[in-house]
């Protein structure tokens, strides 16, 4: 359904974000995981890219790229690390959703405050758990007599106590409608409650948060009659942005422990010598780039705005990406044996980054450690 050439602005695009995530990410990412906070300077530098947070050109930002590309570029960023990239692509995930489906007037009011300045900080209250795709969600959105009647409880959104503005989605019960609603700082009605030792993500600030609240007629995107294609493509494509990253940190894992593989020696020649370790190896590396050619096709879907099956397909595509992560990160230890669990080697981290990853957009339905291509 796609074609696999890759283009020059996307080769571009993970050329320069390899470099990020190793020289400004990847030294940051300890220290950042400690703080439970991203610092300053890698928050600029993550900015300065307008990849983690799209805004069009004609509300000041660098333009919105495609699926594949901004999957690319994530995938690139989290081979740094995962936890400082996914704090960016969250908190700007609420401005590629206000971007693809919200009316002129609240993409006038919402867009420009992202696209110029660095401290601009939004929210995407979109996983539930419990394997739910977006239009099985609990969380309701409903007409009321004052307005909109928001409730319900997501998981893992990130940077919830101070993002603003915070995009919520639910379903509408009166017609199954997927909704999309703005939610302001200071709303009453909602509680955010930080999830503390989120093993890796820390960086990103994850919150619980509980709606009961209302909010006015012109806070739900796009109007009471948003497109319901745009609604779902716009939610497919933050959903493959976890895709990318798990992707990316499982690359990470293998590529070191290959490298531990040729330098470590044991009874007289490297450890990559032997088939035990290098079969291991060479079989995480075909599952990692058949995972990454099933979210390659999603993401293709989405660009081609292709909505016939997209959220199972996407559903599928996520969740084998994090069946094949959680695995090759797990090999990755295995490989670095007793070296593998302690901090002076990163693929620890790498491990819990992937099962931290890989559990918040899970159905354990739609899960198979093989491609359904």
């Amino acid at each position: 359904m796609f074609d696999l050439d890759i283009s020059d602005e996307t080769i571009a695009v993970v050329s320069l974000c390899r470099a990020l995530g190793m020289d400004v990410l990847s030294p940051s990412a300890k220290a950042a995981e400690g703080a439970s906070a991203v610092p300053d300077d890698v928050r600029r530098a993550l900015f300065e890219t307008g990849l983690t947070t799209p805004v069009d050109e004609k509300f000041g930002g660098g333009g919105c790229p495609s699926t594949q590309t901004r999957f690319a570029a994530v995938e690139a960023l989290a081979y740094g690390d995962p936890g400082l990239a996914m704090a960016a692509v969250w908190s700007g995930g609420a401005a590629s959703i206000i971007g693809a489906v919200g009316t002129t007037q609240q993409q006038e009011a919402l867009l420009p405050a992202f696209a110029t300045d660095v401290h601009a900080h939004g929210a995407l209250a979109l996983f539930e758990g419990f394997g739910r795709a977006p239009s099985e969600s609990a969380t309701t959105i409903t007409k009321s007599a004052d307005g909109w009647a928001i409730k319900g409880v997501k998981v893992a959104v990130a940077g919830a106590a101070t993002a603003d503005p915070m995009v919520v989605v639910g379903t509408d019960p009166v017609d199954g409608r997927l909704r999309l609603a703005v939610v302001r700082t200071g709303q009453p009605g909602v509680s955010a409650v930080a999830a503390t030792g989120h093993i890796g993500l820390d960086a990103a600030k994850l919150s619980t948060v509980t709606f009961d609240c209302t909010v006015a007629d012109d806070a739900i995107l796009g109007g009471l009659d948003a497109n319901q294609d745009s609604t779902l493509l716009a939610i497919s494509h933050n959903r493959l942005m976890s895709a990318a990253a798990i992707l990316g940190t499982a690359q990470r894992a293998i590529d070191y422990a290959s490298k531990y593989a040729t330098e470590r020696i044991a009874f007289g020649k490297p450890i990559s010598a032997f088939q035990g370790v290098s079969f291991l190896l060479a079989d995480a590396s075909i599952r990692i780039a058949a995972a990454r050619v099933e979210v390659i096709d999603a993401a293709n879907r989405v660009d081609v705005r292709a909505t016939g099956g997209l959220e199972a397909r996407t559903t599928e595509a996520v969740n084998y990406a994090g069946a094949v992560a959680t695995q090759a990160t797990r090999d990755a230890i295995q490989v670095l044996g007793g070296h593998g669990f302690i901090t002076d080697h990163p693929v620890e981290l790498w491990y819990r980054s992937a099962a931290a990853l890989a559990s918040i957009d899970f159905d354990p339905l739609c899960s198979s450690f093989e491609p359904s291509l």
